[in-house]
């Protein structure tokens, strides 16, 4: 073998070793080979690492560290209350508030309060019931209902509550002598004229309808009449 072709292939040794060399330590250092090693070739210790290192968030935090759940901002909506008298209570202000005689502001829906419900109820032409209800507050506040307005008939035919104030005054009627005909629950003609001739008598405005002045007045002068009606 020539002494140039001694150095040709010494030469070629030197730059392919070199090439080698540096393909492993520069382009693919260990800590590259190792991280493609699969956790199942670890014991359950490593495993365990190897889970928290790759559940490490990106930002640096330390390996194995719990990352707290995103705030969202929303807010869970309020329970419904089961307390019938927050309802009632908020029934008798708005009631006050727009003029109507509904007694104590206590959560209890005396027959006064009945009367003052009853009262809007007639104003606003919605049907009869003489009951605190959710849509009746929603209609005092905001001037809107779940209910539609009521026709003639609809007005004829109260609700069992308002059945039973009409009944407690017309037997209130009965006693003091403004009606002779029975208690029938129904707010016909007749009892509106009771009504109007009892108001007028009290100095009261006249308005033929039931109402929790109407009711109040009824009470000092005929209140054992109106004890069934009573919550």
């Amino acid at each position: 073998m020539t002494p140039s072709t001694v150095r040709f292939a010494f030469v070629a040794f030197v730059l392919l070793t070199g090439a080698m060399v540096t393909n492993i330590f520069v382009f693919q250092p260990p800590a590259r080979q190792f991280a493609r090693v699969a956790p199942d070739t670890h014991t359950s210790t490593d495993a365990a690492g190897w889970s928290a290192r790759q559940a490490a968030p990106a930002s640096g935090a330390p390996a194995g560290s719990m990352v707290a759940p995103i705030e969202t901002g929303a807010v869970k909506p309020m329970p419904v209350t089961t307390d019938r008298s927050d309802l009632v209570r908020a029934v008798q202000r708005e009631l006050k508030a727009k003029g109507y005689e509904t007694g104590a502001v206590d959560g209890v829906a005396g027959l006064v309060t009945r009367g003052a419900i009853m009262a809007y109820e007639s104003d606003q032409d919605l049907p009869l019931t003489a009951e605190p209800q959710q849509g009746l507050l929603q209609h005092l506040v905001l001037g809107s209902a779940d209910f539609e307005a009521a026709d003639a008939r609809a007005r004829a035919v109260p609700g069992p509550e308002a059945e039973s104030v009409i009944r407690a005054v017309q037997r209130a009627f009965r006693q003091l002598g403004y009606m002779t005909t029975l208690p029938d629950g129904r707010l016909n003609e007749q009892t509106r004229r009771a009504i109007r001739k009892f108001e007028r008598d009290r100095k009261l405005k006249e308005t033929g309808r039931i109402s929790g002045e109407l009711l109040a007045r009824l009470a000092t002068v005929a209140g054992d009449a109106l004890q069934d009606a009573r919550s």
